[in-house]
C-alpha cells in the first residue's frame, strides 16, 4: 500500500510493461475486426479485417509475420472493395485498388530498416497496428511519453467482460488533440477494443473504433509463405502481379528490348543484342519521388567519371512525369540518355523495387545488377563496372 501510495507512476508503469510482455507472448493470433472511422466532415468509413499473426524470433525485421485482409462494404449493395497484406521474413505483399505490390528485404533493405524516428515499410500497413505485438509496442511508446496523460486500470469490467484499461490523453498547446482507449480481456491479454479521437471537439474530428471479434476464417499455424498467399489470392497474383522478382537472374542474360519516350517526346527503341551498345551502358531504373534518388544520381555519376573508359548511362524513370525526371536528373551531357515511362521496361527486368543499376556490355549482355541504393553504391558501382572495359 505503502509503495502504491508513494510510486503510483512506477506501478502503472510495470502494469503496463506486463500487458506489452503478455501481448508479445500471443502465439497464433486470429480474430476478426470491425473498423469504423466516424469523421466529422466527411463520409464515414466501415471495414471487416481478418487478422492472422505468428511471432518470428529469428525475424529481425518483426516480430510477428502476418496476413491482414479487409473488405469494405458499399452503401449502395454493390460488390465490396478487398484488400490484403502478408508480410513474412522480409518479404512484403500489399494488394489494393486494383494493385498489387511486393517488396523484398533483399534488395531493398533501406525500406524495412527505416532511419530513426520513421515507421519501416512492413509496420506502415493498413491494420497492422491492431495485432497484438504492434499493440505493445503502441502502448509502451504512449505510457513512456511526457506528452500524454495515462490512466491504467488493472481490472474492471467493460462490454460485461473482466478487462484491464488503458486510457491516455495527448495534449498540444493546452488543447487535447487525442484521446485512446483500450481494453483487454483480463485473462489472456487479448484486445476487446480500441478507440480514437483524434482532434475531438474540433470540426476535424476523427473518431477510429477498432471491435474485436472471434475470427471467422482463422488460418493453420504453419508459417506464411508466398505459397500459402498466392494459394488464398490466386487471381490477384496470375492478373495483378507486376514484380516476378527475377532481376537477380539476369546476369549474362540479353537485356530485354524495349522502346521508350525521351524528355523531348523522340522515341528511344533498343531492339536486343543485335544492335547492342556504342560502348558499356550503365542502365539505371529509378523513381524520381524516392527519397533517395538524388543521392542515385550522384552516386552513379561519381562512379562513372572514375572509370577508365567512357560509360554511357541511361537514367530511366518510371514514372511519367517529365518534369520531375528533368529536375532530378539536370543537364544530360554527351553520353547520357534520360527515358521516361520505364515501368514495363522494370517489369520486363523483374523488378517492382527501385534503384537498380544494370550494368550492360557493348553485345546487350548483362554484366551485373546492383539493388537498392546505400552510402557504398558509388564505390560498389566503380568496382563492378571497371572490368566491362
Amino acid at each position: 500500500m505503502a509503495v502504491a501510495i508513494i510510486c503510483p507512476l512506477a506501478l502503472m508503469a510495470q502494469g503496463v510493461d506486463d500487458l506489452a510482455a503478455r501481448l508479445r507472448a500471443v502465439q497464433c493470433y486470429d480474430a476478426t475486426v470491425d473498423f469504423t472511422v466516424l469523421m466529422s466532415i466527411q463520409d464515414d468509413v466501415a471495414y471487416r479485417v481478418q487478422l492472422h499473426s505468428a511471432p518470428t524470433p529469428a525475424d529481425s525485421l518483426s516480430p510477428v509475420s502476418y496476413l491482414l485482409r479487409w473488405t469494405m462494404p458499399k452503401a449502395d449493395n454493390t460488390a465490396a472493395t478487398d484488400g490484403f497484406a502478408a508480410y513474412f521474413d522480409g518479404n512484403l505483399y500489399t494488394f489494393t485498388g486494383g494493385r498489387m505490390v511486393e517488396r523484398h528485404a533483399e534488395v531493398d533493405t533501406l525500406s524495412f530498416r527505416a532511419a530513426p524516428g520513421t515507421l519501416p515499410i512492413q509496420r506502415r500497413t493498413r491494420f497492422v497496428e491492431l495485432l497484438p505485438a504492434y499493440i505493445a509496442d503502441e502502448i509502451e511508446a504512449i505510457s513512456s511519453s511526457p506528452d500524454y496523460s495515462v490512466h491504467f486500470t488493472p481490472d474492471t469490467i467493460v462490454d460485461g467482460r473482466r478487462a484491464t484499461t488503458l486510457r491516455a490523453r495527448m495534449v498540444v498547446g493546452g488543447v487535447t488533440s487525442r484521446e485512446v482507449f483500450y481494453a483487454f480481456d483480463r485473462d489472456t491479454a487479448l484486445p476487446i477494443v480500441i478507440t480514437t479521437d483524434n482532434n475531438p471537439g474540433a470540426l476535424a474530428e476523427q473518431t477510429i473504433t477498432a471491435r474485436f471479434l472471434p475470427a471467422e476464417s482463422p488460418l493453420t499455424c504453419t508459417p506464411l509463405d508466398e505459397k500459402v498467399v498466392r494459394d488464398l489470392y490466386p487471381e490477384v497474383f496470375d492478373k495483378y502481379r507486376e514484380n516476378t522478382f527475377t532481376i537477380t537472374n539476369l546476369p549474362g542474360q540479353p537485356l530485354p528490348r524495349f522502346a521508350l519516350p525521351t524528355i523531348t517526346g523522340e522515341r528511344y527503341t533498343y531492339t536486343g543484342s543485335s544492335q547492342g551498345f556504342k560502348a558499356p551502358t550503365i542502365i539505371v531504373l529509378l523513381d524520381p519521388t524516392a527519397t533517395l534518388a538524388s543521392a542515385t544520381v550522384e552516386a552513379v555519376r561519381s562512379a562513372a567519371a572514375g572509370l577508365p573508359y567512357n560509360a554511357d548511362i541511361i537514367w530511366a524513370s518510371v514514372s511519367n512525369d517529365r518534369d520531375t525526371a528533368e529536375a532530378l536528373i539536370g543537364a544530360t551531357p554527351m553520353g547520357e540518355t534520360l527515358l521516361v515511362s520505364a515501368k514495363a521496361l522494370a517489369r520486363d527486368c523483374g523488378t517492382a523495387t527501385f534503384p537498380v543499376v544494370i550494368l550492360t556490355s557493348t553485345d546487350g549482355t548483362v554484366a551485373d545488377v546492383i539493388l537498392g541504393y546505400t552510402p557504398t553504391l558509388s564505390a560498389t558501382l566503380l568496382q563492378k563496372a571497371a572490368p566491362l572495359r
